[in-house]
């Protein structure tokens, strides 16, 4: 690509959005950060093909359960049988609609990966969600950002902070 032979901080400022690249590098981390433990339920919505969820899955083994939230079931299907090919059982796929939260039972944690710009009205589904959340569970968002000149143009999955932010306290959270 033409951008990656460009000097490093002309890049910066045409391009400095976190890409889905960026987001995905170190997932371990990522799971690390969110303090899982054997047991916890936790809701991924919209968990693509288990880059995170999989990981999720194995750190609340042996009992927990990892409900993988998407509105495709071809999606849900691909990665139910990853999880089989792993011998994962903490995981269960749940088809649901995009426009209101819709999760078995409540969870300790309601994990969001750049799924947070493909729902309609965040702060009205978020509100809602909070009917599915245990006392003291958490949401955790990871979504790219549109920062530096290209990137406003360019990047249609993505959501600035302050957006997520904004939203999130209109539907009754707290950072």
């Amino acid at each position: 690509m033409i951008l990656d032979r460009l000097p490093e901080p002309i890049r910066r400022w045409l391009y400095a959005g976190g890409t889905r690249q960026d987001r995905l590098r170190d997932p371990d981390a990522v799971v690390a950060v969110l303090d899982l433990r054997p047991g916890m339920v936790v809701g991924d919505l919209g968990p693509g093909y288990g880059h995170f969820t999989l990981r999720i899955a194995r750190a609340v083994e042996p009992d927990g359960v990892v409900y993988a939230l998407d509105a495709s079931q071809s999606t849900l299907d691909d990665l139910g049988r990853v999880a089989d090919e792993g011998g994962i059982t903490t995981l269960r796929a749940v088809r649901v609609r995009r426009d209101r939260p819709e999760i078995p039972e409540p969870v300790d944690l309601l994990f969001v990966s750049a799924t947070y710009h493909h729902l309609p009205e965040p702060p009205r589904y978020f509100a809602e969600a909070r009917t599915f959340l245990r006392p003291g569970a958490r949401i955790a968002i990871l979504e790219s950002r549109r920062k530096g000149l290209l990137a406003r143009w360019l990047i249609r999955h993505a959501t600035s902070p302050r957006r997520v932010r904004n939203e999130m306290a209109q539907a009754g959270y707290r950072l």
